[in-house]
């Protein structure tokens, strides 16, 4: 059965399609077989891969923002060669009842929810929103594990990405819910704006850049985390 990870955040504008896709474009590069499951009613990361008439990207994608995606992804992997499905789940559940649902569905179907931040205090308080859903599918899915991405940030940002770090865990302490922040953290770069409108992920849009290598040491510690030891071992050939 595939491993399944949901990108989310109430947030909109975090980098959170971004993560997504290059992630994807990452693990693909790395042998692994990716779906890529476009849950957002907007379609941005299906208008990523359409940018051009024969996808550019390493990997499928297809768009199913639905309440079932839960019960979808069993029937779409089971006789399928997909190792890996990853879900760009749509912003703002907790202004809108359909976002809210299609976000939970996503959740319930995830092993892994991945929640790009930046390293600001709305986008502190935007996270924090998310508490109460993931909650209640981890009353669902106790074994749920959460990774706190540190996305979009500006270089001159140490000190505030950490005090957003330890408000962020300390507020999943306080409600019973385990999160790991991730080591890598993904900057704000022109290249990761560019590279959708060329239809590519940023490992073969700009290759050898810090983009690219901040995407790389994210799909490592990806791997590391979250898969096997052997997989590891096959990604740093």
């Amino acid at each position: 059965m595939a491993l399944t990870f949901a990108v989310s955040n109430q947030k909109g504008g975090v980098g959170k399609t971004t993560t997504c896709m290059n992630l994807a474009g990452g693990l693909s590069r790395a042998g692994y077989k990716v779906l890529v499951i476009d849950a957002d009613p907007q379609g941005s990361a299906l208008e990523w891969r359409n940018r051009n008439e024969e996808s550019l990207l390493p990997f499928e994608i297809i768009q199913l923002a639905s309440s079932s995606i839960h019960r979808e992804i069993p029937r779409l992997t089971a006789n399928s060669r997909y190792e890996l499905v990853l879900i760009d789940c749509p912003p703002g559940a907790a202004e809108n009842r359909g976002h809210g649902a299609i976000t939970r569905s996503a959740l319930l179907a995830a092993d892994f929810v991945i929640i790009p931040v930046q390293p600001t205090p709305m986008d502190f308080l935007a996270t924090a929103i998310m508490v109460p859903l993931l909650t209640d599918v981890a009353a669902f899915k106790p074994s749920l594990r959460t990774l706190l991405l540190v996305s979009r940030k500006p270089t001159t940002a140490s000190r505030l990405t950490r005090d957003v770090k330890q408000a962020l865990l300390a507020t999943m302490e306080v409600e019973g819910l385990q999160m790991e922040v991730l080591e890598t953290e993904i900057h704000q770069r022109t290249l990761f704006a560019e590279s959708p409108g060329a239809g590519k992920a940023i490992l073969d849009y700009a290759p050898g850049t810090k983009a690219a290598e901040e995407m790389e040491e994210l799909t490592k510690e990806i791997v590391e985390k979250c898969l096997t030891v052997n997989a590891y071992g096959a990604l740093a050939e």
